[in-house]
């Protein structure tokens, strides 16, 4: 399903004890060279990767970029959906070839076999609410959560380093204690930068050994609903879902549009990084309070606890990299 351009909305779904792997070729031929979007059966969960199929031979020596990854593995059955951007803009987007193919696939070494032409039948997965994103380092696979999509550790990439830098000219921050630099130290610290329009990009750091939580909102208050991006310690990787915090209760039902997700979890520090897009564009940018929440999290029911309030901020314009930005908190 196209977005925009030429970034598209893929599903995917297949029987599989290994892998199914979507393929996109501007020839429909299997000796052609296919752009590979894998999900593998990783001990019951899903772990994304990519690649490019060509003679039914799967090579992930290159990789692709995508966005939005989520998936599920059910009685043998592998379903997930994600985001991609493709080349050739100068070609019609009719112009490529779509396949399935399906394979064996080792979970202990991570390794996958030829790939074989599946049945090219989709079903629609289904919307659940979760990732798990790379550790720093090689962590240990994350075990299924209730509620969420469960991704092998090493699929999507580490955070980069969250530090001070930039804030106050292209990022906005707020920080706990004030001004704290989250590269060094204990530091509850949220940045936001404007990407275009609506669009932002986030970073989150801080000590837990549960969940940390960036939330937004038109008000300034704990009793009004906020928009909620978490980031959960799931047997040291991060689990990174969505929702919305009300009355320090945080309520997973409702799931937000986010990509670009990254974490990592270091001596009992959380960080990661995401993008989202907020409503209300009918409203001043300046419309938002931010703030941050920790809580406890059980890895084996993927659920968190009660939140606990770190930082909360006036109402700021999110796109003013100068703007007062000072815990309430704290005052």
């Amino acid at each position: 399903k196209q977005q925009s351009g030429q970034t598209y909305n893929f599903e995917l779904s297949g029987q599989t004890t290994g892998y199914i792997a979507a393929g996109v070729s501007n020839a429909a031929s299997e000796s052609a060279r296919y752009r590979a979007y894998v999900c593998a059966n990783h001990n019951s969960a899903v772990r994304f990767f990519t690649g490019f199929i060509e003679n039914q031979v799967l090579n992930l020596t290159e990789t692709l970029t995508t966005s939005n990854v989520k998936g599920s593995v059910t009685s043998g059955k592998i379903q997930c959906t994600f985001s991609a951007a493709l080349p050739d803009t100068t070609t019609r987007a009719a112009a490529y070839a779509l396949s399935v193919t399906t394979g064996n696939y080792n979970p202990n070494s991570k390794s996958t076999t030829t790939a074989a032409p599946a049945n090219n039948e989709t079903t629609a997965a289904p919307a659940n609410n979760g990732t798990t994103a790379a550790p720093a380092n090689n962590g240990t696979t994350a075990a299924p959560a209730n509620k969420a999509t469960t991704i092998a550790p090493n699929t999507l990439p580490p955070v980069a380093s969250i530090s001070r830098q930039e804030c106050g000219s292209s990022k906005l921050c707020a920080a706990e204690p004030t001004k704290c630099d989250p590269a060094s130290g204990d530091c509850y610290f949220l940045s936001a930068k404007q990407q275009s329009g609506q669009k932002y990009n986030f970073e989150l750091s801080g000590q837990t050994t549960g969940y940390i939580a960036a939330g937004l909102s038109n008000a300034a208050i704990q009793t009004v609903s906020h928009r909620a991006y978490v980031c959960a310690n799931h047997n040291g990787a991060v689990r990174f879902f969505t929702g919305f915090i009300k009355n320090l209760v945080l309520n997973l039902t409702e799931t937000l549009d986010s990509s670009n997700e990254r974490g990592s979890v270091n001596s009992g520090k959380i960080q990661c990084t995401f993008s989202a897009v907020l409503p209300d564009p009918f409203t001043r940018a300046a419309g938002y309070s931010m703030s941050i929440t920790i809580g406890p999290y059980n890895a084996s029911s993927g659920q968190p606890g009660p939140a606990n309030s770190r930082i909360q901020t006036p109402v700021v314009n999110l796109s003013d990299p100068t703007a007062n930005a000072t815990n309430l908190l704290s005052n």
